[in-house]
């Protein structure tokens, strides 16, 4: 009787549950997922959290110190502690030397293939440095792109014609300009010129054909001006 009393009650025991796990879809029993302290289990189980462990590991571990070729791009490097040394090779370095001046560095990067950090400190130690009349005409072509997509989207954020913010502080004819805000317009011109000296040269060149121009126009005859 007693046999038989404790037969039935473990069939009459409910079977335990079963859970999917999310990272390999397999069903399985709960005692295949890790049981946390709280009364909760685990979402993964127990194959996939140690594999996981196991890519995490050899992943992140550290690499022993010393001089190797890299697998990957079979370049010569360095591994010292955490940090990690690109040796620049010949070919490298006459690359960074002849492109640097007249090229992006974002396409340097993907040229020589290395980090935009480590090319620009490549770049301060050698001494190199961008063309000046490169960098100008770079900035006055994206100026003509942002123009022109300016006027293709209507000049958002420019004031329309009639409309009026601060009539009081807004310029009226025969305001007579302060010194202290004549002196700070002055600089700032100053700083342009010095910043942009081939922009200050072709308005130099534009300023003089004016006046020739407005002098002809006078006169009927043309002129040598400066």
């Amino acid at each position: 009787m007693i046999m038989e009393s404790r037969f039935r009650s473990m069939s009459e025991r409910p079977k335990k549950r079963k859970n999917v796990c999310p990272h390999c879809g397999r069903k399985l029993w709960l005692k295949d997922f890790y049981h946390y302290s709280n009364g909760t289990r685990s979402s993964w189980c127990k194959e996939c959290q140690k594999q996981n462990k196991r890519d995490w590991y050899n992943k992140t571990r550290k690499v022993p110190d010393g001089i190797r070729i890299d697998p990957v791009t079979g370049r010569k490097i360095e591994h010292r502690g955490l940090a990690r040394r690109i040796f620049w090779d010949r070919r490298m370095l006459d690359d960074l030397k002849r492109m640097y001046a007249t090229t992006k560095n974002e396409d340097l990067v993907d040229i020589i293939g290395v980090s935009l950090r480590t090319l620009i400190r490549k770049a301060r130690e050698l001494g190199l440095e961008k063309d000046a009349e490169w960098q100008h005409n770079n900035v006055m072509r994206h100026q003509k792109m942002a123009s022109f997509e300016a006027r293709r989207l209507g000049y958002p954020g420019h004031f329309k014609k009639g409309e009026h913010i601060c009539q009081e502080k807004e310029f009226k004819p025969g305001h007579i300009e302060s010194e202290e805000t004549k002196s700070k317009r002055v600089a700032s011109l100053k700083k342009w010129f010095i910043k942009h000296p081939f922009a200050a040269k072709e308005r130099g060149k534009k300023m003089s054909e004016t006046k020739r121009s407005k002098y002809a126009d006078k006169t009927g005859t043309e002129t040598s001006l400066p």
